[in-house]
């Protein structure tokens, strides 16, 4: 009996671009070790603080920034640790059927490598920190919390939202599937489901556009905390879409 006997090509296909994305990810921080990057990042910061503060359709600059500060919420540290183990378990545990899929796991082990690779990131890389005159409103969160790091890539923030974000769609698409069949692109393509991709693209954009309007992380800091949550989040997706218990597969 082959548990595993069948993957689906759309499992192939998640692990294949997980890779590639992990592997940008040390491509491109080794580049921005040396530096690279580094008038772009201070370009991007400056125009998005000014085109917000500035707007005339965003006349409440202050409340705004306060809006961006606590969508992040979700994307920190023990609230995302909360979060990746609430959607670990809806995973792992199938209560109708009453069983358990055991490769619901690999959400926890690609959670503690992305915070391996934040880890890696910060101590390796070394790219300072904006500095303090560019961060909005540094007092008005939690102010005896705050810390101004030394250093910034990548954004652990940018880098767990989208992780959650992809594992929330692998286990959402799960649920949807009707019977333990295979999924298929084609079958995610349905209305319901783009509305839910549209939602969780629009929050991991919010997350990331904020980070470097507060003047938290710089433009490079966000694209390398997107390499690494994409490509530990689809690492997941691969191992939670299929259904290893399916009996349409276990003869095979």
């Amino acid at each position: 009996m082959n548990v595993f006997g069948k993957i689906s090509r759309i499992q192939i296909i998640c692990f294949i671009i997980s890779i590639a994305f992990l592997g940008l990810f040390y491509g491109y921080s080794r580049a921005v070790r040396n530096e690279f990057g580094k008038a772009l990042d201070f370009s991007v910061t400056v125009k998005i603080q000014e085109r917000i503060d500035k707007s005339s359709k965003l006349r409440a600059a202050e409340l705004i920034g306060n809006i961006m500060e606590g969508s992040t919420f979700l994307a920190s540290p023990e609230v995302s640790t909360v979060v990746v183990i609430v959607l670990g378990l809806i995973s792992l545990v199938d209560v109708k059927k009453k069983r358990l899929r055991y490769g619901s796991l690999l959400i926890f082990l690609a959670f503690f490598l992305l915070v391996l690779g934040e880890m890696y990131g910060k101590s390796v890389v070394h790219h300072p920190s904006p500095p303090f005159y560019m961060i909005k409103n540094p007092t008005s969160v939690f102010p005896k919390n705050y810390i101004n790091e030394q250093f910034s890539y990548p954004s652990g923030h940018a880098a767990r939202a989208i992780f959650i974000g992809i594992v929330l769609l692998g286990v959402y698409w799960y649920k949807q599937c009707k019977n333990g069949a295979i999924l298929t692109i084609k079958s995610l393509m349905t209305p319901k489901t783009l509305l839910v991709v549209c939602l969780v693209a629009l929050y991991v954009m919010l997350v990331a556009v904020s980070r470097i309007y507060i003047g938290h992380h710089w433009f490079s800091d966000i694209f390398g905390g997107v390499l690494l949550g994409s490509g530990f989040g689809l690492l997941a997706l691969a191992f939670i879409l299929p259904d290893p218990y399916n009996t349409k597969y276990m003869n095979s």
